[in-house]
């Protein structure tokens, strides 16, 4: 279903409602909270949605047995610290005023787009089937917006912003190759079928050849005649094309000719292809004064600097914040580290001691007020 491969690609692990249940006897809890962050929570159905996507990915990268196992184990502190990561930014968002209100929405009406759904009703409906809580996906989309947003606006703007000229130059003479334009070609074209006999059909094409560069006769004149493609007797214009991208048989034909010259006859799948060079366009160099240029050296350089500032960004917010998890879930090699916090479980014994002590410390307090009262 469109829906569901949309949701996954979107990386979303549905942090779900706060409790799931089982019918049995009785109904029952079967999920529960794994991590506190803030005042937010990480459940453990979160973690174990995250965990089966993580697993699939690695079966698809052709990983077993072994080898599977020990790449899995080695994830799991990652997708619990990559849970509290997003949240920890989801409420920085919220510090920062931030609201994705509209990147949600525009996301929900292309969900509802590719599922050919025409109102909100329809889509949660087409949800609800596939085992998805439109709410809950609308809540997991925003905290995706909001990271992205946060630091966007803290971390990669300010990466930005603290580029040199002389970076962005350096960047642009190591990486000259990939600012060129390269060269485009339009064409046309005759096509004769190979039919039952390939040899036939090659003389007849390098006939047509020989006409169309004499000249005395129109190309699109010759392939309205010739022609055994129905679209090019009415057409014969092939568009424009990048000439690196061109199939290898064309390319190497097309490649160093000029604008107005036809090409031998070029053997593809089904017959003989005639080419004319309608226009040419020559490879160019981009200057790094030109936007899309500087743009693109802007991102990559970003790309390049923001991977260690996220990371001091995020240990920060770690930090600052009140992170505790459950003692089944602290891995050893997680970046992030419970507050370690001492519970003692209620009995009565320990009210009731609790309650003596308040009396004590109550009647210390009251005593030497009664003494002072009762003075001469």
């Amino acid at each position: 279903m469109k829906l569901i491969k949309a949701v996954l690609l979107l990386g979303i692990a549905l942090l779900g409602a706060q409790f799931a249940y089982a019918q049995e006897n009785d109904v029952k809890p079967i999920d529960e909270v794994i991590a506190r962050v803030n005042a937010g929570v990480i459940m453990r159905s979160a973690f174990e949605a995250m965990q089966r996507e993580v697993l699939e990915d690695l079966k698809r990268q052709g990983l077993s047995g072994e080898e599977l196992e020990k790449k899995f184990n080695e994830w799991k502190p990652r997708i619990l610290d990559e849970l509290i990561n997003t949240q920890l930014l989801a409420q920085r968002a919220k510090d920062l005023s931030i609201n994705v209100d509209a990147q949600v929405n525009q996301e929900l009406l292309r969900f509802m787009k590719e599922n050919n759904c025409e109102t909100r009703e329809c889509l949660e409906q087409k949800m609800r089937e596939a085992g998805y809580d439109i709410d809950e996906v609308k809540r997991v989309l925003g905290e995706r917006f909001s990271k992205d947003a946060v630091l966007g606006q803290e971390v990669y703007g300010k990466v930005f912003r603290e580029l040199t000229e002389k970076e962005k130059r350096e960047f642009y003479e190591k990486n000259k190759q990939f600012y060129a334009e390269p060269g485009e070609v339009t064409l046309s074209n005759i096509f004769i079928a190979s039919g039952k006999d390939a040899n036939q059909a090659l003389l007849r094409a390098k006939e047509i050849v020989v006409q169309a560069r004499a000249g005395a006769v129109d190309f699109k004149a010759l392939a309205q005649k010739y022609t055994e493609s129905e679209s090019g007797k009415k057409d014969p214009s092939l568009g424009t094309f990048k000439i690196p991208e061109l199939n290898p048989e064309v390319k190497a034909v097309v490649e160093n000719a000029k604008a107005g010259d036809v090409t031998d006859p070029v053997k593809l799948d089904a017959g003989y292809s005639i080419f004319r060079i309608d226009q040419r366009k020559e490879p160019a160099q981009l200057p790094f004064e030109d936007e899309r240029v500087k743009n693109h050296i802007g991102r990559a350089l970003v790309e390049q600097h923001a991977g260690e500032q996220i990371e001091t960004y995020l240990t920060k917010l770690r930090n600052d914040a009140f992170i505790e998890i459950d003692t089944r879930y602290q891995f050893e090699n997680s970046k992030v580290k419970s507050a370690q916090i001492k519970r003692v479980p209620y009995s009565e014994d320990n009210g009731k001691k609790k309650k003596d002590k308040k009396e004590k410390e109550k009647k210390a307090v009251e005593t030497p007020k009664a003494t002072a009262n009762n003075k001469p």
